[in-house]
């Protein structure tokens, strides 16, 4: 197993600084909110469905994924597989009416939908989730840097923290889009040569099969209890992610049609999440049965959670294990960027403009947002430097949070936009009684997540259901509903929507994501020259022709969108 070497840490700072170019670079057409927030509603589908996709995988699937897998074997791949299942079938519901809902953050519409008050209170426990939950990000990522330098837990953590804030801060969502684009094709050439290769040390795939004992459905791990109850659970929460959390990824295109090419786009690329995340983690738990034995295992208080890395540093040479690190850590900085960006929009449209000053102009918000910003970024370096301490594990901890307060915000932003029949009272009865509910059956039933989440689903779309027989909507409420829905039906019109003000002529990715991945294609091949390539030269040669060859297809379909808009 290699070391790192000072060509990976010149390797990071390199990768890091593309990365924060591109940050800056967008930062020039922030011009307001709707840029910061939404792309001016021009990104392109398919780099709304790759962001959607690598918004799922930050440094936490290599490393608390990776070791859930590691020690549930055969089941842990089957929790990867809900994955494009969910999504598949989650954004044919939704992506369109999130689009047609011409909204700028999340909860915008639930105050037309629902109420205002409802829209606050929901606003207050998005953020407050998202604060409980964006510190666990920041650990992975910082887990996976220090065990590979050496470095202190708690400076990683400050120092990682500051840097996703200042990327975060300048480039808003076309920075992220754009960002995870490049990150999604480095990390998709890395899989692909790591799994192959773990796989053919174990003797090939039927080898694999043949030596790992089948799958069963019951385990614990790190003191909580998996079974089938909790593969089929996270189904149905990712199936409401699909249609919830993906909003900001639905509505930052041009029309209801790019939005559903987005969730199907996305659909796609989950299928590979099985192979590329859940088979190398298999693989080493035949290589290293015993991770107590092997010694960079072993400096860790949850060595499962270093297992990808360590099947990186095994197989992929040195320099091109800094861009892998990079990677991680751009990936998390993407994840949480989108998050900030999304958390921030709440606060800087939900609740300053929704509440405090309703007159507040464009660059008012922009600003707002961007302070929000900041201090998102500090709780989270906060936050984090606690789970770092925290006997859970990452995954575990994650699993909790999710359970606890996704499920019972989902299930009424959802179904609103669905239906007509829940009352504008009933969002608001929906989600206390589904977050109650979820305390209730984990903290004194006691029950595991699986049931736990069932339960929460059922309370919640009951509640939402049925409240309109306890408090029927007024003429009024009604006719608000039914103008709601109107819009709902309602297509964009792009000419008038969207490409007024000559916004067609405004930003193409292709130029950016071919010039940058370009860059790192040649930074790998040029690794070849060093001494510690050895006898992997030939990974070099692979993966940086691969990445030069895919740059020049970016770019080249940049220029020719360029010179076609020229036209216009």
């Amino acid at each position: 197993m290699r070391s790192i070497q000072l060509i990976d840490l010149l390797v990071l700072i390199f990768y890091m600084g593309l990365m924060l170019g591109i940050g800056l670079y967008f930062r020039r057409f922030m011009k307001g909110a709707n840029e910061y927030f939404a792309g001016g509603n021009m990104i392109p589908w398919w780099v709304g469905g790759i962001s959607l996709y690598m918004s799922s995988f930050t440094a936490w699937t290599f490393t608390g994924a990776a070791g859930f897998v590691y020690h549930t074997g055969w089941f842990g791949v089957l929790y990867f597989l809900s994955w494009p299942v969910s999504y598949f079938f989650g954004y044919r519901l939704t992506a369109a009416r999130w689009r047609r809902s011409r909204v700028l953050s999340p909860v915008e519409y639930v105050s037309t939908r629902f109420n205002p008050l409802t829209q606050r209170i929901l606003s207050y426990v998005l953020v407050t989730s998202g604060l409980l939950t964006r510190g666990i990000t920041l650990v992975a990522v910082c887990k996976i840097i220090s065990a590979s330098v050496g470095w202190r837990m708690d400076y990683m953590i400050i120092g990682t923290g500051l840097v996703m804030l200042l990327y975060t801060l300048h480039g808003g969502l076309w920075a992220v889009s754009i960002t995870d684009v490049v990150q999604f094709i480095f990390l998709f050439v890395i899989t692909v040569i790591v799994t192959p290769l773990s796989i053919q040390h174990v003797g090939g795939f039927h080898a694999l099969v043949q030596k790992l004992p089948p799958v069963t459905l019951h385990h614990e791990y790190a003191g909580m209890p998996y079974d089938l109850h909790y593969i089929l659970a996270f189904l149905l929460v990712n199936f409401l992610n699909a249609n919830w959390g993906a909003a900001q990824r639905f509505y930052s295109v041009k029309d209801e049609r790019d939005a559903k090419r987005v969730g199907l786009f996305c659909s796609a690329l989950f299928l590979t999440a099985p192979i590329l995340f859940g088979l190398p983690p298999l693989a080493a738990k035949l290589i290293w049965p015993d991770l107590s034995a092997v010694p960079f295992f072993s400096q860790s208080s949850r060595p499962e959670d270093l297992i990808y890395l360590g099947i990186v540093l095994t197989w992929i040479p040195n320099g091109m294990i800094g861009f892998f690190i990079a990677a991680m850590f751009a990936a998390t900085m993407s994840s949480l960027s989108g998050a900030y960006n999304v958390d921030s929009s709440i606060i800087a449209r939900d609740l300053y403009k929704g509440m405090i000053k309703p007159d507040a102009t464009n660059e008012e918000v922009l600003r707002v947002g961007k302070m929000a910003t900041v201090c998102l970024g500090l709780i989270t370096i906060v936050t984090a430097l606690i789970y770092a301490k925290s006997a859970l594990g990452i995954f575990n901890l994650m699993v909790v949070f999710v359970s606890l307060f996704q499920v019972p915000i989902a299930v009424p932003m959802v179904f609103g936009l669905i239906f007509r029949k829940p009352c504008r009272q009933a969002a608001l009865a929906s989600m206390m009684s589904g977050l109650a509910a979820g305390f209730i059956l984990r903290f004194i039933v006691g029950w595991t997540v699986g049931p736990q989440i069932y339960g929460m689903i059922v309370i919640s779309l009951v509640v939402l259901l049925v409240y309109h027989l306890i408090r029927p909507d007024s003429k009024l409420d009604r006719e608000i509903v039914e103008r709601f829905f109107t819009k709902l039906s309602t297509p964009v019109n792009v000419v008038q929507e969207v490409l007024a003000g000559g916004k067609k002529k405004m930003i193409s990715a292709y130029p950016v994501v071919g010039v940058n991945t370009v860059l790192i294609g040649l930074v790998i091949t040029l690794l070849v020259l060093i001494p510690s390539a050895g006898e992997l030269k030939q990974v070099n040669l692979f993966a940086g022709g691969f990445l030069v060859i895919i740059g020049a297809l970016f770019y080249f379909l940049g220029q020719r969108q360029n010179r076609r808009r020229n036209l216009l």
